[in-house]
C-alpha cells in the first residue's frame, strides 16, 4: 500500500492511491471502498503561495460516480483539520456500508 500522507486511519480492505497530475496545479489522494461502492478524495490545489484542500465524498450507483461534499464545500488551508474530515468521511462511509447507496445519495 502506498504510503498515505495524511496518516489516516484506512478501513481494512480500502485502497490508496496518490495521483500528482503534473499538468495541473493539483494532487488527488484517493481513498476507494472494496468494490470500489465509495470514494473519499483530497484534493491538493495551491493558490499563490497558499495551500488549500477539499475533501469529497463519491458513492458509485448507476454505473456513474456521484459527488457528496465534506463541510458543504468549504476548503481546508489547515493540513490537521482536512485530515480530520477526510477521517471523518472514512468512518462515516465504514458505518453506513450496509445502506444502500441511493440513501446516500440522498439530500
Amino acid at each position: 500500500m502506498t504510503d498515505d500522507p495524511f496518516s489516516l486511519s484506512v478501513p481494512a480492505g480500502w485502497t490508496l492511491v496518490i495521483d500528482e497530475d503534473t499538468d495541473d496545479a493539483s494532487a488527488q489522494v484517493i481513498y476507494e471502498s472494496p468494490e470500489s461502492k465509495y470514494r473519499v478524495v483530497i484534493t491538493e490545489f495551491a493558490r499563490g503561495l497558499t495551500l488549500y484542500w477539499w475533501v469529497d465524498i463519491y458513492a458509485h450507483a448507476g454505473g456513474e460516480w456521484h459527488r457528496r461534499e465534506v463541510g458543504l464545500g468549504d476548503s481546508y488551508r489547515d493540513p490537521g483539520a482536512v485530515a480530520d474530515a477526510a477521517q471523518d468521511a472514512l468512518d462515516g462511509l465504514t458505518e453506513t456500508a450496509s445502506e444502500s447507496l441511493e440513501a446516500l445519495l440522498e439530500d
